[in-house]
């Protein structure tokens, strides 16, 4: 697991095909004459995620130097803040071999695009339907009741 982080100041745009795909663990079996069957190969998953970048010139130069010298040409892992849909959080991820792309137009920034391959997403990690219990129960004043639970125990004085 390579420990080396993502350029800081390099963020990803979220509102231009920033996108994930999930379901590579679930298998289908057809039946002779019926539905098809759908079953759980394995709990976790790695997940695939489209990026893409604007970069300046300084910026562009970093990432090539994070890209060929920090993590070898894509070949070792690295951590990256991304929303898997929990909010923004560390994932561990490789850059999928052959999609980085990169243009300039002229007298424009860097136009860089990679899909990078999460080991694993937090949701993955928090086996937990309980937000989906609550949600089935208060539907969306989950939220509300969530925020006002909070601020009990914030305000709630401490032994």
């Amino acid at each position: 697991m390579g420990d080396k982080w993502f350029p800081t100041g390099i963020k990803p745009l979220v509102n231009k095909t920033y996108a994930l795909s999930r379901g590579s663990n679930v298998l289908q079996s057809k039946v002779d004459g019926g539905m098809p069957r759908f079953n759980l190969d394995r709990t976790l998953e790695p997940v695939p995620f489209t990026l893409n970048f604007v970069m300046s010139e300084l910026q562009y130069s970093i990432f090539l130097s994070f890209y060929d010298g920090a993590i070898r040409h894509g070949g070792d892992s690295f951590k990256m803040n991304l929303d898997s849909g929990t909010g923004i959080a560390e994932h561990q991820v490789n850059i999928v071999p052959n999609t980085l792309k990169a243009s300039k137009p002229a007298g424009c920034n860097w136009y860089v695009g990679f899909t990078a391959l999460a080991e694993v997403t937090p949701s993955q990690l928090e086996a937990c339907d309980a937000l989906y219990n609550l949600y089935q129960c208060y539907g969306d004043q989950s939220e509300a009741l969530i925020q006002s639970f909070e601020d009990f125990v914030v305000g709630f004085p401490s032994a």
